[in-house]
């Protein structure tokens, strides 16, 4: 009877918020000068209306999955990847460079070149505040912040210098060819098999977590780092093994990102990708499937804001806002979900 009231006093406070959720937004929309309903169905119509703005969505969708799971899986073992979006810079430098350079006639050896160059650049990126953190102490949430600024400068150098592309006016490295683009599959979309590459990754490590014996390590040594010690677990190893996979995957979100949509790398490249998936992280608890709806979520906010730009005076930016919003308030619940529970 009790686990029943909690179970029905939570679910109240869970559709409370909601309400509370779509009240703000709706009073930012009405600040604007804009009728919120007309508003939300432009924002669903241009995410969700047709079959074209769905895959548009969904290819929205693989950098924000991605880089939530680069930071779900050191969090996994306690540790804290706040780096992702450097590490995605380094990732597509590496596919670009690659691309631009190794002469591979077989696509599917192309993409898998481009792909694993960016993924090493990423896990090598994050190994370094690893061994600081494993070996020192040093804190991770600190380095991996700054590294993503070291990160920022050393891809910004290389598409002004060595690697940009001659004779171009822009900084940007010159285009990978033919063989390592991920092709349209959708007319009028920037929807590729990049989705399905980024699925795979997430059912591949979901499936490490919950079915190996790694993922067992991972989840106690996140838990309780001194019964881990006490059980035999090597901690230091799993950390280190944890954060190069969550680099690795946040900088296979730059490869992909350069194999699939902009076919170079550019100043401008991301648009803030890995500092999202630290919320998208957030907000799902670091669950993988989770992980995929908030990435979802976040996906039709960010794809429905350019419809709503374009048909009221409502600026895309709000995505941005209503983001921000979203976050403020289950943070909220969460805290108020965990006094519950101490109580």
């Amino acid at each position: 009877m009790i686990e029943r009231k909690k179970i029905i006093r939570g679910s109240i406070i869970w559709v409370a918020f909601g309400l509370a959720i779509l009240l703000i937004w709706s009073l930012i929309i009405l600040a604007i000068g804009e009728n919120p309903f007309s508003s939300f169905r432009y924002l669903i119509e241009g995410s969700l209306g047709s079959s074209r703005s769905i895959f548009s969505t969904m290819a929205r969708m693989v950098p924000l999955l991605l880089a939530g799971l680069a930071v779900a899986i050191p969090a996994w073992t306690g540790l804290w990847n706040i780096g992702g979006e450097g590490q995605l810079l380094l990732g597509g430098l590496a596919t670009a460079y690659v691309g631009s350079t190794l002469t591979v006639q077989n696509p599917i050896l192309a993409v898998t070149a481009g792909a694993l160059a960016a993924f090493v650049l990423g896990a090598a990126w994050a190994f370094i505040p690893a061994i600081l953190r494993v070996k020192l102490g040093v804190n991770e949430v600190v380095t991996t912040l700054l590294s993503t600024y070291i990160a920022t400068y050393v891809m910004s150098y290389f598409v002004n210098h060595p690697l940009r592309q001659p004779g171009s006016s822009w900084a940007q490295t010159q285009r990978i060819a033919e063989s390592f683009r991920l092709p349209f599959l959708v007319r009028g979309t920037q929807f590729t098999a990049g989705f399905f590459i980024a699925a795979a990754v997430l059912v591949f490590f979901a499936l490490i977590k919950y079915r190996t014996r790694f993922g067992y390590e991972m989840t106690i040594t996140g838990s309780n780092e001194l019964f881990a010690l006490a059980g035999g677990i090597k901690v230091a190893k799993t950390r280190l093994l944890a954060m190069a996979m969550g680099g690795g995957v946040a900088g296979l979100a730059g490869g992909l990102l350069v194999m699939g949509l902009t076919h170079n790398m550019r100043e401008g490249f991301s648009p803030g990708y890995g500092f999202t998936g630290l919320l998208i992280c957030l907000l799902s608890m670091s669950h993988p499937a989770g992980i995929v709806a908030v990435s979802m979520l976040f996906a039709v906010i960010q794809t429905g804001s350019i419809n709503l730009g374009l048909f009221t005076t409502v600026p895309s930016e709000i995505s941005g806002v209503l983001q921000a919003v979203l976050v403020f308030f289950v943070l909220a619940i969460s805290s108020v979900s965990s006094r519950q529970r101490g109580n």
